[in-house]
């Protein structure tokens, strides 16, 4: 049996991730936040990557 893991995941924009976020740190924030999330991911997985 093999292990399948699927991310789906929007890309990093501005005003398009993380809006409720955003609304108290900002855009570029929330947009960070949002990249690092994903960076993590693929450093945690990286065969999936």
């Amino acid at each position: 049996m093999s292990t399948v893991l699927y991310v789906a995941a929007k890309a990093p924009r501005p005003g398009r991730v993380k809006t409720r976020l955003a609304a108290a740190v900002g855009d570029a924030a929330a947009t960070g936040l949002y990249g690092a999330f994903l960076r993590d991911l693929a450093v945690r997985f990286p065969q999936a990557a």
